[in-house]
């Protein structure tokens, strides 16, 4: 199959939130199986959805990993969204770029591989598709979880334009409530404002974010860790002291090495001075990768490497990651596409990179 036919197929299963879960797993397992992988799709007890790990060879020197959801549809389409569609040299289809693209590369270059010669030398490969990346990692959570060890080399097939990105932030989230007693404004009763207590808290955070902000991290468009107040709601009214005060707080962080145990520990210390419950919502290290297939990379697209704005699940496990697919990024867009060329290239350098990993 060419490529093209491959992501036609996977752009037709409805996985918004991954709806058809179970159908885009029963179409990646039959692919697969075509090839002598063994399969094995483990389901979440909660929501029912599936990972699906593919294992060919016997020492897995690599592997593959992205996942199988997508958003929702936005106004604006042109299209049908569940048929891909060629116009002017792209594909336009939800999940084309996002990231069903790097999904169809993916199985075109595995069908493209010498895999007898890759079992002949005792190597072998790797694949991983998860569910519920778009919402909050769940399926990468359930491989963590349990303890799943990792090929040496992973390649994650988001879309980056073919630019090999090797490095995301870190994120620590915090949803904070503070806790008070209401009475009339005339006769607060002190400490129990739970509006005050918070902006004594914020004020104390909007100090470690002046002192985060003298780090110098070039590879970030913003090059240095940044706080963010997402939401900050409490009060009913202008005479009423109030009870009960929401704040989530958010870090984007660029070096978690050094920066997000200090993080995390001033921000817990700040709350034991008030009356609050919290819940820490996520907590994911930063990644850099400076490996020496780094440059290999860089030399096979002609592009630099760099790092991403968002979070993927490369930053969920260790090992020699790095994050590369096709493009243009339209992800999360109206008119979502993929260039048929930066497809093609992109399952090309899958299949190059497969033979230069696994013989």
């Amino acid at each position: 199959m060419r490529v093209e036919e491959i992501l036609k197929d996977l752009v037709a299963i409805n996985t918004i939130r991954d709806n058809d879960n179970k159908q885009m797993m029963d179409y990646i397992e039959a692919f697969l199986k075509l090839y002598g992988f063994d399969i094995d799709r483990r389901k979440n007890e909660t929501t029912g959805k599936e990972v699906l790990v593919g294992q060919f060879g016997e020492t897995a020197t690599m592997g593959f990993l992205g996942h199988t959801d997508t958003v929702d549809i936005t106004d604006g389409w042109v299209t049908d969204p569940f048929t891909l569609t060629e116009k002017d040299g792209m594909l336009y289809g939800l999940g084309a770029c996002d990231m069903k693209g790097g999904i169809a590369a993916t199985l075109w270059a595995i069908s493209q591989a010498p895999l007898d010669e890759i079992k002949a030398a005792g190597k072998g490969l790797r694949v991983y598709w998860t569910y519920d990346e778009e919402i909050m990692f769940g399926g990468i959570r359930d491989l963590v979880a349990a303890n799943e060890e990792f090929p040496p080399h992973v390649i994650i097939a988001e879309p980056t334009d073919l630019y090999p990105n090797i490095g995301s932030k870190g994120l620590l989230e915090w949803i904070i409530n503070f806790k008070g007693v209401t009475t009339h404004s005339s006769a607060p009763i002190p400490g129990k404002n739970s509006n005050k207590n918070a902006v004594k808290f914020l004020s104390k955070m909007l100090e470690l974010e002046e002192e985060l902000s003298s780090g110098n991290y070039p590879m970030f468009a913003v090059p240095h860790t940044t706080m963010n107040i997402g939401i900050m709601k409490g009060g009913q009214a202008i005479n009423k002291v109030p009870d009960k005060t929401t704040v989530y707080l958010d870090f984007r962080i660029c070096d978690s090495e050094n920066e997000q145990d200090k993080i995390r520990n001033t921000v817990e210390e700040a709350l034991k001075e008030f009356d609050v419950e919290y819940e820490k919502i996520n907590d994911i290290p930063s990644l850099l990768n400076r490996g020496e297939r780094v440059g290999w990379y860089e030399e096979m697209t002609g592009k630099e490497s760099c790092a991403g704005t968002g979070i993927t699940e490369a930053s969920f496990f260790g090992g020699d990651r790095v994050i590369i697919g096709p493009g243009p990024k339209t992800a999360h867009q109206k008119n979502e596409c993929v260039s048929i060329e930066s497809l093609e290239v992109s399952a090309q350098l899958y299949l190059t990179a497969i033979k230069r990993e696994c013989l």
